[in-house]
């Protein structure tokens, strides 16, 4: 008896999906890691805008304070008060 070889349908279809599901797994793992990478990026930019953002705070604070404000009349702009003279250093 010799049995003809037939060609397997069940086996081409098996690998076929193999290959089908194999290729979405591939491109969902890229894209997660584009995803993953943007995220990266996205917190790098908050943590720096938090820091500017802190650090603009603390400059708010101390405008509002007439203390730095005087300190800041007299150092940058060479400002004095009634009766006093400012002195310059010589450059």
């Amino acid at each position: 008896m010799s049995r003809r070889k037939s060609f397997n349908w069940f086996a081409l279809l098996m690998f076929a999906m193999v290959v089908y599901f194999s290729t979405i797994l591939i491109s969902q793992q890229v894209h997660l890691s584009h995803v993953s990478e943007s995220q990266q990026i996205a917190d790098n930019r908050l943590k720096k805008a938090k820091e500017t953002n802190e650090k603009l705070r603390k400059e708010l604070a101390d405008l509002q304070d007439l203390n730095n404000i005087e300190k800041l009349a007299r150092e940058d702009l060479g400002l004095a008060k009634e009766g006093e003279m400012p002195y310059q250093a010589r450059q």
